[in-house]
């Protein structure tokens, strides 16, 4: 059994990204499983090396928006996306996962987190019970939407609260690494909000809220 203390993680926001390159095919993982990965093979010479983060846009729906970190044979026009399974061919149909990538160029720690709390992700299920069943029978069918929210001391002169202005004025998703004290990472695209009137209590620090929803099933790696 291994244990991770919440205390010492880090939470970031993509600040910025470079410009958009175009992904002209897209093989599916040759295995399944959480050490799978996905070939990306783009229109024309990237700027990413093994051990960055792209943002990718993709005909295959359950992989676009994702954000990936890149991998061992990443070069030229090559991106092999680490952690990324696309073995199925049901849900990841064969030549149709072109579109484009691009880069995050850097990252803006959010200092002063009070909390993190995470809801939604809940499985959702259809009923599918016959009149002549006794037992309720349901399936499952989508799961509800991710959201996050961080409570922050107030500070609006901090460098990343303008990061985080930027990314909810645009209401596009922007990437976030949430790195824990263990080496691991969890990334995702989310659309971010930020409550600019700050909570205020008697003998208390004042703090606002950051927000953010998913715009795609996160991607873990353990180190």
């Amino acid at each position: 059994m291994s244990i991770t203390l919440a205390t010492g993680a880090i939470v970031a926001i993509a600040k910025t990204y470079a410009a958009s390159v175009s992904v002209t095919a897209a093989t599916n993982s040759v295995a399944a499983g959480f050490t799978a990965t996905t070939t990306l093979t783009t229109g024309s010479a990237h700027s990413v090396s093994p051990g960055e983060y792209v943002e990718v846009t993709s005909g295959w729906g359950r992989l676009d928006r994702k954000v990936a970190r890149c991998t061992t044979g990443t070069t030229g026009s090559t991106l092999v996306l680490e952690n990324v399974d696309t073995f199925d061919t049901v849900k990841f149909p064969s030549g149709q996962g072109i579109g484009s990538v691009r880069k995050i160029t850097a990252w803006s720690n959010l200092s002063q987190i009070k909390s993190m709390s995470t809801s939604g992700g809940d499985q959702q299920y259809a009923d599918v019970t016959s009149l002549d069943d006794v037992v309720e029978k349901k399936v499952p069918t989508i799961r509800s939407a991710v959201s996050m929210e961080l409570e922050v001391y107030d500070d609006p002169t901090l460098t990343w609260y303008a990061d985080v202005t930027v990314a909810a004025d645009a209401a596009t998703p922007y990437a976030v690494r949430i790195s824990s004290p263990n080496g691991a990472k969890t990334v995702a695209n989310a659309y971010w909000s930020l409550m600019k009137v700050p909570m205020m209590a008697k003998n208390e620090a004042m703090t606002t809220k950051v927000s953010l929803s998913y715009a795609a099933d996160p991607v873990r790696y353990t180190a």
